[in-house]
């Protein structure tokens, strides 16, 4: 009886952990914002973490906002203009109050952990600042840790910055507990033997593969992959084993011809091999898969059997471009609120060439297309498939 209380009290116990947390699910309309050093800022080039937060709830209307800042810290130490007012913290609300975000995800601290333990009680005081303002506008935050570094001058450099990241990311991560955030550790993810695959040549900075990575490993720890599509066929009793609804299926001539529809969200990863189609009780022979009449991957009877991956494909071509639409979108917004020549536009020399200030808000109508350019795109569609026995 005692150990069932025990089981008792660890169960609710663990229950109660669970929920301490908030609930990360963006509503229809909300706005989601990407705040950070440049670890942040250097995803927009990319876009595979918009992508696939974006593509995983298909049906609802999503827009994202990058505004991350190399060598930023929790200060907005690295935001700071010429002119002053307003001074780089206020700059940084400022910035944050214009996004309009409804979530928020914050990542620092790579700049600050260079102050090693001295500056610990200092970047603590400041995230807890910028948490601060951001539950007075109202927006709910989501805390990354920092990554590791791959390579410095020297091996004990090297551990001695890691240490210090290790630091910094616990800090991080008691904040979130104590205020009830979500915390995503990313740290382990790309501190592995192979890890420097995933940094440019600096050992600092991801390249794209890594950013790839990035994406995955925020994805899994907020609970939101989703499986690969795989369907599977016995033509032989026309019966149907999917991960993802299939309708109409269709087997005629002894097995020669083959036609079914199956509704898709877009794949996870925009990149080829994420589709996977098997087909058992086929003739002997080679046979060639369209889908939606664009030939997609041809095989015999037994590499059939066995799986095709699908390298090519619609439902690729669409993935592809909702990944151009992020970018490019993600470019634009930062030609606007970063326009090369600031100082000349908004600055205290804009008495030059402040006439361009109008152009930068024309921009707007621009963004807001893109914006819906990828909720249209991300949406669902029925594909037709058709396996057919090759002459």
């Amino acid at each position: 009886m005692k150990r069932i209380y025990i089981l008792l009290f660890q169960l609710i116990l663990f229950i109660s952990t669970a929920y301490s947390q908030q609930n990360f699910a963006p509503e229809n309309g909300d706005r989601l914002v990407l705040l950070g050093n440049a670890l942040i800022e250097n995803e927009q080039q990319f876009g595979f973490l918009e992508y696939r937060l974006t593509n995983y709830w298909p049906e609802k209307h999503l827009t994202f906002r990058n505004i991350g800042w190399s060598g930023d810290t929790v200060f907005g130490e690295a935001r700071s203009y010429y002119t002053n007012p307003p001074g780089p913290y206020d700059l940084l609300i400022s910035q944050i109050k214009a996004a309009e975000p409804d979530w928020l995800i914050i990542g620092y601290g790579n700049v600050e952990a260079q102050q090693g333990a001295e500056g610990l009680d200092l970047f603590k005081n400041g995230m807890n600042q910028l948490l601060d303002s951001v539950e007075a506008i109202g927006a709910k935050a989501i805390l990354l840790s920092t990554i590791p570094q791959v390579s410095a001058g020297t091996e004990d450099l090297l551990k001695l910055r890691n240490n210090e990241y290790r630091s910094y990311n616990q800090a991080i991560k008691e904040i979130a507990q104590s205020r009830k955030l979500t915390f995503i550790d990313v740290f382990d993810a790309f501190n592995t033997a192979t890890g420097a695959e995933l940094y440019e040549n600096n050992g600092v900075h991801l390249n794209e593969k890594g950013y790839a990575q990035l994406a995955e490993t925020v994805m899994d720890q907020l609970g939101l992959n989703r499986e690969k599509p795989s369907i599977e066929i016995d033509a032989s009793t026309a019966s149907v084993e999917s991960n993802v609804p299939v309708q109409h299926i269709s087997i005629a001539d002894k097995a020669r011809n083959i036609s079914f529809k199956s509704i898709q969200n877009l794949v996870s990863n925009p990149n080829p091999g994420n589709e996977t189609i098997k087909v058992n009780g086929l003739k002997k022979g080679n046979y060639s898969l369209s889908v939606d009449g664009k030939l997609s991957a041809i095989g015999s009877r037994k590499q059939w059997e066995e799986g095709i991956i699908l390298e090519q494909g619609p439902s690729l071509e669409q993935s592809k471009h909702l990944l151009e639409l992020i970018r490019e979108k993600d470019k634009i917004y930062f030609q606007q609120y970063r326009p090369q020549n600031r100082t000349y536009i908004l600055g205290f020399r804009s008495y030059e060439q402040g006439r361009h200030k109008e152009g930068l808000e024309a921009l707007d109508a621009l963004i807001l297309w893109l914006d819906d350019q990828i909720n249209q795109t991300k949406k669902p569609k029925t594909l037709h498939y058709q396996l057919e026995k090759l002459p």
